[in-house]
């Protein structure tokens, strides 16, 4: 995420990160993962790598912020029951014209000027406490 300077003044707290899904794509070896790349809507810069995993143990979703590149990674875990229904839900998607949504509920803020540029100090990793999917189908 770009680095700017940290006037109080113009910064305001986020406590969830709107991604909009720009491409999706399964890998399979030993178990199935969706790859989704994604842009964001609340932050000005940016770009967000969504990996989905099926939940082995005790396994937290979490998001981690770069400060070296403008890039996000989050990991998101499901069991697979819930990851094929996702599949599925992404192939019957008819609307291509309306993009695919997900929020992000996170368990610390992150800060954001009025330009909506995200000010990370350090490396950043932060919990998920829930990911909600929007997947327009009319």
């Amino acid at each position: 995420m770009k680095l700017v300077s940290k006037n109080k003044s113009e910064w305001k707290r986020i406590d969830r990160i709107i991604l909009n899904v720009n491409a999706a794509n399964i890998s399979f070896d030993d178990s199935v993962s969706i790859n989704v790349d994604c842009s964001f809507e609340n932050i000005a810069k940016g770009r967000c790598n969504l990996i989905i995993k099926e939940k082995k143990r005790n396994r937290n979703n979490n998001l981690f912020v770069h400060t070296d590149k403008a890039l996000m990674v989050v990991n998101v875990f499901y069991n697979a029951n819930a990851i094929e229904k996702l599949i599925n839900f992404f192939s019957i998607k008819v609307n291509s014209s309306k993009k695919v949504k997900v929020v992000l509920e996170i368990s610390e803020s992150l800060m954001i000027n009025t330009n909506g540029y995200l000010y990370v100090k350090d490396n950043l990793e932060i919990k998920i406490d829930s990911t909600v999917w929007n997947i327009p189908i009319i």
